[in-house]
């Protein structure tokens, strides 16, 4: 069974958990290496967001940040002491991000300019967001149906295909070596009316000539019941020969690992045979 995760998060972001108590728990489990992504959600118009101004007033606020050269010396800062923290553990530990994209003009060329001056080890994409079709709006994925103002400016099926399409940019961007929660946008009841199986699709070839890897995410398990990406995905990524891994998108020490028997049986149903490991 896998013993590691690469996508993974601490109260630098949204976590529960402080990075020396994951790395303890990792430890416990008899893990040899964890990658640890906290959220790198940079947008121009980022107060747009219900969860910002949740984690504002939170004790931690470094999940949101509306411009990447002053959000630049509060990453490298962590970086620095994420370094020195890990030297105490028996671990190889990674210093990654979970990366929103976002398809508004500039963004991608300032995203290349401030990771050209970032200390990390990786980077992993998943969107949370819908956009406007400039991209310069943005609504919560998850704070979707409380958010009456912003999703009667446009129809579902639309917010649904452009984050979809989103994600198939970010794919064939090249800066990510995978993807999380593919299919994330699955905790939408109504998704189920407009499945978009034709953009996934599209996303799961993008990750095929890409050469980019997939997750196979058991938070789906702790949120809707199900994997992220459903079975169908799972089984054309297979397909296509996509590099699988699996990931537990923890957000606290006892979210470790969840499930991972569950995911290495859903592989082996699915006839998995190539998974990522970074390198």
């Amino acid at each position: 069974m896998q013993k590691f995760s690469y996508h993974t998060h601490t109260d630098f972001s949204d976590g529960s958990n402080t990075l020396e108590q994951m790395l303890q728990q990792a430890v416990a489990l008899g893990w040899q290496e964890i990658g640890v992504s906290d959220h790198l959600i940079i947008h121009k118009n980022i107060t747009q967001s219900i969860s910002y101004q949740n984690m504002v007033a939170r004790a931690h606020s470094n999940m949101y940040h509306s411009d990447f050269k002053k959000a630049l010396p509060l990453f490298n800062k962590r970086a620095e002491i994420f370094r020195k923290t890990a030297k105490n553990y028996p671990l190889k530990v990674y210093l990654g991000y979970e990366v929103d994209y976002f398809t508004y003009d500039g963004w991608q060329e300032e995203f290349k300019d401030f990771i050209n001056h970032l200390d990390y080890d990786y980077l992993i994409t998943g969107n949370h967001f819908f956009t406007n079709p400039e991209g310069t709006e943005i609504i919560d994925i998850s704070q979707f149906k409380k958010n009456p103002e912003q999703r009667t400016k446009d129809s579902l099926e639309n917010y649904l295909r452009r984050h979809y399409q989103s994600i198939a940019s970010a794919v064939e961007s090249g800066l990510f070596v995978f993807l999380a929660h593919l299919d994330y946008a699955r905790k939408i009841p109504d998704h189920q009316n407009f499945p978009m199986l034709d953009e996934r699709l599209k996303i799961v070839d993008s990750l095929h000539r890409c050469n980019i890897a997939c997750e196979i995410s058991t938070k789906g398990l702790r949120k809707i019941g199900d994997f992220f990406p459903e079975n169908n995905i799972l089984q054309e990524l297979v397909k296509q020969k996509v590099p699988l891994v699996i990931s537990d998108d923890a957000h606290k020490t006892s979210e470790l690992g969840y499930a991972f028997d569950e995911a290495e049986k859903a592989l082996k149903e699915a006839g998995c045979a190539i998974r990522y490991h970074l390198k």
